[in-house]
């Protein structure tokens, strides 16, 4: 330990690496104090190195790159939203101080809260239909990047693991063969720019697909002989292997249709707007629902376009489908997954519900590892 100027210094070395803290214009007797804690943090592990204890703002736009390479667009595009309001709140902290601190996470999400309930209140909601779970969005982003950096030895323990999340209240909806028709008629009724809709809303049905997949088909995807439309799993939201989802006698017209439309496109469902590809739906499926009626309080009861592959999979179900069946289906490698998309009463399974998806009676697909 020496002294430069005003300040104290404590400057060894320990198992080959050299620690240097300085402890800045304090008596000798608090630096030499600060000296005994600073070893015994470089002993025992607990003292970071700059270069070993990143600035938050930093690391998490680090931690977003990486997200955008491994995820789907609308993944990414969610946890940049999160990533403004964890920036705003631990700014450029140090991660040592953000690891393992728990009060300061729970003012992370007291803050949020407020907003969220501010906002929901705003639009009409009640005090009982209020949800949080999209702070669940938020935690889970800070989770992982913590996760990262503890991989890399950088950081301990996650503050995430000391806090509960949100139970996802989100109410899913199966769709009814009564409310696709009320859907379909509304679409025929509408003007130009909802005529996609109802061959997207088919196919959601009928493969359980998800929507962007769905919007960025490729032409190169379907093979009509074998009845097939196979998904490479860089298209696939866990990207972990292709997908074989099979072409009914519901869906083959429909494609047949779109592959003659124009010969010469990339993509199966094109914007004739722009004869591009379309690339989200929202606004138009938002407005075709409101128009049928359907359109409930978000979390409550919107019917949203993820609920058709849930409608898929209940009647897969109901069709009399096992769960492995289904997980195939679907593109799950866990049946326990599949297991949550589906959604019937015991009413629904003694009336024997109608079936709106077709399921091939000779579809078979490739084995999967986890099964």
């Amino acid at each position: 330990m020496y002294k430069r100027g005003d300040s104290w210094y404590s400057d060894f070395w320990y198992k080959g690496e050299r620690y240097v803290e300085s402890h800045g214009p304090v008596s000798k007797t608090v630096a030499k104090e600060k000296d005994r804690k600073f070893r015994t943090d470089a002993a025992s592990g607990a003292y970071k190195k700059k270069q070993q204890d990143p600035h938050f703002d930093k690391t998490l736009d680090d931690h977003l790159k990486h997200v955008k390479s491994v995820n789907t667009k609308s993944t990414w595009q969610r946890y940049r939203q999160s990533a403004v309001f964890l920036k705003e709140h631990y700014g450029s902290k140090r991660i040592s101080a953000i690891e393992g601190n728990e009060i300061l996470l729970r003012k992370f999400i007291k803050k949020r809260k407020d907003q969220i309930k501010e906002r929901q209140l705003e639009q009409g909601r009640s005090k009982s239909e209020l949800s949080f779970t999209s702070i669940n969005r938020d935690l889970a982003l800070l989770r992982s990047m913590i996760n990262v950096l503890i991989k890399a030895g950088k950081a301990r323990i996650n503050p995430v693991s000391l806090v509960t999340m949100f139970e996802e209240n989100e109410k899913e909806r199966i769709l009814t063969a009564y409310e696709e028709t009320r859907i379909i008629a509304e679409i025929e009724k509408a003007d130009i720019r909802y005529q996609h809709l109802k061959d997207i809303m088919t196919i959601a049905l009928n493969t359980g697909m998800r929507e962007n997949e769905i919007l960025g088909m490729k032409k190169s995807w379907i093979d009509l002989k074998e009845g097939i439309i196979k998904v490479p799993r860089q298209a696939q939201k866990r990207k972990k292997r292709d997908k074989r989802v099979p072409v009914n006698s519901a869906i083959r017209p429909i494609i047949k249709r779109l592959l003659k439309a124009d010969p010469e496109a990339e993509y199966l469902i094109l914007n004739p707007k722009t004869g591009t590809r379309f690339t989200k739906i929202y606004n138009g499926w938002t407005g075709i629902i409101k128009k049928a009626g359907l359109d409930g309080k978000p979390g409550v009861d919107k019917l949203r376009f993820h609920d058709l592959r849930h409608t898929a999979a209940t009647n897969l179900a109901r069709a009399g489908k096992d769960m492995k069946f289904i997980a195939q289906y679907l593109g799950h490698t866990d049946v326990k997954t599949s297991a949550r998309y589906i959604h019937y009463s015991d009413e629904d399974l003694k009336k024997g519900a109608e079936v709106l998806v077709e399921v091939p009676t000779d579809f078979t697909t490739p084995k999967l590892r986890s099964l």
